[in-house]
């Protein structure tokens, strides 16, 4: 019985010492396919822009750089877009599209021009490259600064007022700088009625509501250059002007004969 025993062992043992190696190769392979695929690169591209982040004012235009790489060894015409842009902003490209070949990276220019009714505010937009259905992406973002400019608007009603009857009014807007301005938002108000003394020695009413304000319906911007222009010279129709009627009411409407109308004008003017 000793002498069965001692041989059993021996086969036991000689056959861990011969599966040892055989799990280590297994294990080595393994390792080594695993290591190929995480080498391995799909063929696409990438696209970068710089800055990431533009400041402009109402009216200019900003520039960025864009690259765009070739990589796992993908070649073909690469063409840009832009897309979640402000209203009124608009993207060039110089050139619009690129041809990659293995491994190159080509560079090209995007300019944003805005214009000055560009709401104000920060925009977050994206711009993509794309070649047949290979796509890259990048996130960018645009500041759009809010420019104001000075510059006044006057007018006066050529002819008399009667119940019923309106009378237009030419405004002028007076551009005291150096540069042109794109008006908008203009506005007529009547302020103060100002009775004549009779009127008001009889008491005799007259209000703001006895008018009505009929507001400028022209297309905006209204381009002003330095000087003062009025509302003719820019082009406009007088059908195009304001307004005030004098409405015709029940109520006894004399206290109104002769009265001064005192108006106010607004409006926005922007850098052009």
């Amino acid at each position: 019985m000793r002498k069965t025993g001692i041989p059993l062992r021996a086969l036991f043992l000689a056959l861990v010492v011969a599966l040892v190696p055989m799990v280590t190769l297994a294990a080595s392979t393994g390792q080594g396919n695993a290591l190929a695929n995480v080498g391995k690169v799909s063929k696409g591209i990438t696209v970068t822009l710089s800055p990431s982040s533009r400041t402009v004012d109402q009216g200019q235009s900003a520039s960025y750089s864009v690259s765009a790489s070739s990589i796992g060894g993908f070649t073909g015409q690469v063409t840009f877009a832009v897309v979640g842009l402000p209203t009124g902003a608009a993207a060039q490209w110089q050139p619009s599209s690129v041809l990659l070949s293995s491994g190159s990276t080509a560079q090209a220019t995007l300019t944003v021009t805005t214009s000055p009714a560009t709401p104000a505010g920060r925009s977050d937009f994206t711009l993509k490259a794309t070649s047949g259905t290979t796509q890259a992406s990048v996130q960018a973002q645009l500041h759009v600064l809010e420019v104001k400019r000075n510059f006044a608007v006057s007018g006066s009603v050529d002819g008399m007022l009667a119940p019923g009857v309106s009378r237009a009014l030419d405004l002028q807007i007076s551009n005291p700088g150096n540069k042109s301005i794109a008006v908008t938002n203009l506005s007529v108000a009547i302020s103060q009625v100002v009775r004549t003394p009779t009127a008001v020695a009889a008491n005799l009413p007259c209000t703001t509501a006895d008018y009505k304000l009929i507001q400028y319906s022209g297309q905006y911007p209204l381009t002003v250059v330095p000087g003062t222009r009025s509302l003719s010279a820019l082009g406009d129709s007088e059908a195009l002007w304001p307004r005030i009627q004098m409405l015709d009411t029940a109520q006894l409407q004399d206290g109104c004969k002769g009265a001064t109308l005192k108006l106010t004008y607004s409006g926005t003017g922007q850098a052009n």
